[in-house]
């Protein structure tokens, strides 16, 4: 045992004597069971990346067996930093925001920051007084969902000069401080898929656009570009309703009350998907026979479905980790990831097939 050691556990054995109630573990015991300087510890646990792993993990170690908790708010006051990260997202009733943000959480750790996390139920204008109040509340720095927002959050963050990060969305015009994938050719590739399938007669089932949902807006038009490029009939096409199953249900009845029968449905969203599904159910339709259906997301049950969904895979993970690193680098200064536009991928499984004119000729030839 070193002698710095000795004196460190010294320390600890005399406050423990003056009674628990008095007990403080200070950043030099930290220092002397992780055999290294006070300043060592301080960067290891400030800016994990300054120092070498082998010293990082000693410094951790040492953390957890003692029971260190660093003053937060004096060093906060010191640096100007709160290492606190506001998060804004739409909605906890859908289970890929809880994934973004366990990911977002997984990223910020091991650098020392922290994720606040609040919700907007697709109101900017919340969005915006939420933002506000957790900046007032220490957030440095903030990650948001979509790019479109509400004039005064953005007059905000400007004066403020808050680092933010925008995310679930792609602007090829205009990509900076985004981390996320393209809406609009996501749900061109479930078009081009359906075509491929001998498909002609397509509709979508989207959610609310008139809300300023820019994903929502980005993935209509994906919808119509694409039908348009394979001269597919695009007016009326398109019914809006809630991401829930009732939505799906209620935009697809939408769908038929105008008069139209399509092959092929592509949805907004996984829950719009499973409302089309119960809807084609309530009405002795067959799917895939019938209607072959697509759906957005993949979130969890999506493979579980009678039969299976065949959807987008959105890569909320990912996307939440690289987020995490980009709003990091912006609050201190360091270079953010290159990759921000991150790949979806199209799963086919048992809810498409060729539509039933193809199959009606295949029975009969």
């Amino acid at each position: 045992m070193t002698k710095a050691t000795s004196e460190g556990l010294k320390r600890r054995r005399q406050r423990k004597a003056a009674g628990a109630g008095q007990q403080t573990v200070t950043v030099s015991d930290v220092a002397s069971l992780a055999r290294t300087s006070t300043a060592t510890v301080s960067r290891a646990l400030n800016l994990p990346q300054s120092v070498s792993g082998d010293v990082r993990e000693r410094v951790f170690a040492a953390v957890q067996k003692l029971g260190y908790i660093p003053n937060n708010s004096a060093r906060a006051l010191r640096q100007s930093q709160t290492r606190l990260i506001g998060l804004v997202v739409p909605t906890l009733k859908y289970a890929l925001y809880a994934t973004f943000y366990e990911a977002i959480q997984a990223s910020l750790a091991p650098m020392g920051f922290f994720a606040l996390l609040t919700t907007s139920d697709y109101d900017l204008g919340l969005e915006a007084e939420q933002a506000r109040k957790l900046v007032q509340r220490g957030a440095q720095g903030l990650v948001l969902v979509g790019k479109t927002h509400d004039r005064k959050l953005t007059e905000f963050l400007a004066r403020a000069r808050v680092p933010y990060v925008n995310t679930y969305v792609f602007d090829p015009t205009d990509n900076e401080n985004i981390v996320g994938f393209d809406n609009v050719k996501a749900i061109a590739a479930a078009v081009d898929y359906l075509v491929s399938l001998g498909h002609r007669d397509l509709v979508m089932l989207s959610g609310i656009t008139g809300n300023r949902n820019d994903r929502a807006q980005a993935r209509v038009k994906g919808f119509l570009d694409a039908a348009e490029a394979h001269k597919l009939p695009v007016k009326k096409r398109v019914a809006e309703a809630p991401y829930s199953i009732e939505g799906g249900r209620a935009a697809l009845r939408e769908i038929f009350d105008r008069g139209i029968e399509p092959t092929g449905v592509v949805c907004g969203s996984d829950m719009l998907a499973l409302g089309a599904m119960q809807e084609c159910r309530a009405r002795g339709l067959k799917v895939p026979r019938d209607l072959s259906i697509i759906g957005f997301d993949n979130l969890d049950f999506a493979p579980h479905l009678d039969p299976p969904l065949s959807t987008v895979e959105v890569p909320s993970w990912d996307l939440g980790r690289i987020a995490g690193d980009y709003i990091v680098a912006l609050c201190t200064g360091t270079a953010p990831p290159n990759v921000t536009n991150l790949p979806t991928r199209l799963l086919i499984r048992s809810t498409t097939g060729k539509p039933r004119n193809l199959v009606s000729l295949k029975r009969t030839g």
